[in-house]
């Protein structure tokens, strides 16, 4: 991807809330992303970003509908149960985290 691609990508990412769209907010949802339809565990994303428990779970938060300290949600991801270990969470891409993706594939 060319800087001009980035730079794009970015504002369309931006245009979601803007100016509360952190760059590391970015990484983690091409992370969820790459992991298809069964989506990541927050401990997927902690060792892919080296991330405490706490800091995935906020940033995962940010990005789904709970958006429990911001004013809005962006409803990209949806944090579901893990079917295989009731214990543990996977985020996976709603259909707006999926358009937006496609947006940016499509650059």
């Amino acid at each position: 991807m060319d800087l001009g691609r980035l730079a794009t990508s970015l504002e369309i990412i931006n245009s979601l809330d803007p100016g509360s769209f952190y760059l590391h907010h970015l990484q983690i949802l091409l992370t969820i992303a790459a992991a298809g339809a069964a989506g990541c565990t927050y401990g997927d994303i902690e060792v892919r970003h080296g991330l405490s428990n706490a800091a995935a779970s906020r940033s995962v938060n940010a990005l789904s509908s709970f958006a429990r300290h911001r004013k809005s949600a962006m409803g990209l991801v949806e944090i579901i149960r893990d079917p295989n270990e009731g214990r543990r969470y996977r985020c996976r891409l709603t259909s707006k985290g999926q358009s937006i993706i496609r947006s940016i594939e499509q650059l």
